[in-house]
Formats: C-alpha cells, structure tokens, sequence
C-alpha cells in the first residue's frame, strides 16, 4: 500500500529526535539512552531517525524483545520502509529467515526489524541501531555462543560510526548509570 508520511512529533519528542539526530549527523560511534513512560512515543521518535539516517544513505536496526515484536508494531514500520525492511525474528521457518537475510545482504532491505538475533544481520553503512526495551532479559542468549544483544550492537556502531539508542520506560540500572555518569547521552 501507501507509504505512511513521517510522524508528527510533540514538543518533548521533537527536542529528543532534534539531540538524538545531531548525535548521528556528526559520524562518530554514540550511545545514547531514551528515556519515557510507556505510551510516550518512543517509536515515533525511532521512526524519524530512522528516516533521516536512511536520507543520510545510511542504515538501520531497530532490536526488540520477542514479546515487544507484535503485528501492530510489524504494520507500524511495513506502513513506514514497505519494501525497505527486512523482519528476523525467531518465529520465522529457516527459509524465511534465510530469504530476508538474503534481502539485507543485498542491500534490498535497508532497514532491520528483529529480535536479539538480528544484531547480527549483515547491513553495511549502518547508521542507527534501537534497542527498545533495553532492559529486557531476552537480549541476553543464554546459549552458545552467548552474547548479549546490546554489546554486539556497541561494537557493531564502533565499526559503521553509528549511534547506539536504548529506549526504555524502566532502563537497565548500567544503563541508567551510563547515562549519569556521561558516557551515554540521556534523552527524556
């Protein structure tokens, strides 16, 4: 279908987008933390960065827990990037999982939706990678080969000189400490 236009932000999510977008405009590796109660439009904010990163022809991933990856949230960025995103999630057959790896190879997807995972996908000129709900034990693999999901992304944004969001309405308390301490940029 028709592709939604960018959203509308408020005053509070324009100041965050406007400080999270001259964070990514610069080109250097950053971390940052958004922090709102649920229902404050999080997402939206994700959304607009992420087009001004795929303007900026680079691109992006957006991470979430399984729980977090329901249909609504799946239409909300289909209606956005149509083609341009590719969806890696556990509850794909291999083969489904294996063509949309393919699409991001490629280049065909420039815009990652999925869950731990997909922090692996192979984008190149990455420009933004989302953790929402950063503080959820599911970014966590307990199996072989374990890793968490938010430090691959750390080194992942190092490499492509990109930025780092975790969003959360109950941050990690590192997180929230990073924050403090000024190691990572705090948006509210």
């Amino acid at each position: 279908g028709e592709r939604a236009a960018p959203p509308v932000l408020n005053a509070e999510q324009q100041a965050a987008f406007e400080g999270l977008d001259a964070l990514a405009a610069v080109g250097r590796p950053a971390a940052a933390l958004l922090y709102g109660v649920t229902g404050s439009g999080k997402t939206q904010v994700y959304l607009r960065l992420i087009y001004e990163a795929l303007a900026r022809g680079r691109t992006a991933m957006v991470l979430g827990p399984e729980i977090a990856l329901t249909p609504q949230l799946l239409r909300i960025f289909a209606s956005h990037f149509g083609d341009d995103i590719a969806v890696l999630h556990s509850s794909l057959r291999a083969g489904e999982r294996y063509d949309e790896w393919k699409r991001v190879r490629s280049g065909a997807a420039r815009v990652v939706l999925g869950t731990r995972s997909a922090v692996f996908a192979p984008l190149d000129h990455i420009g933004l990678i989302v953790l929402d709900e950063e503080q959820e034990s599911s970014y966590k693999s307990e199996n072989a080969p374990r890793y968490h999901a938010r430090d691959v992304a750390k080194y992942r944004c190092v490499q492509h000189r990109a930025v780092l969001l975790l969003g959360s309405a109950t941050p990690a308390v590192e997180s929230m400490y990073q924050a403090r301490e000024g190691r990572y940029r705090l948006f509210t």
